[in-house]
């Protein structure tokens, strides 16, 4: 566990705009969206 306290310290310390990139980064590294899922109502 010692591993993730410190990947979590370590995101803490990031700046909002080095945190939008970073999970830009991961986006295209992983192929995923980190965009939030949007309900569909039923017509």
């Amino acid at each position: 566990m010692a591993d993730l306290n410190k990947i979590a310290d370590e995101l803490s310390a990031l700046t909002v705009m080095e945190a939008a990139e970073l999970s830009k980064l991961l986006e295209e590294k992983w192929g995923v969206s980190a965009a939030a899922p949007v309900a569909v109502a039923a017509a």
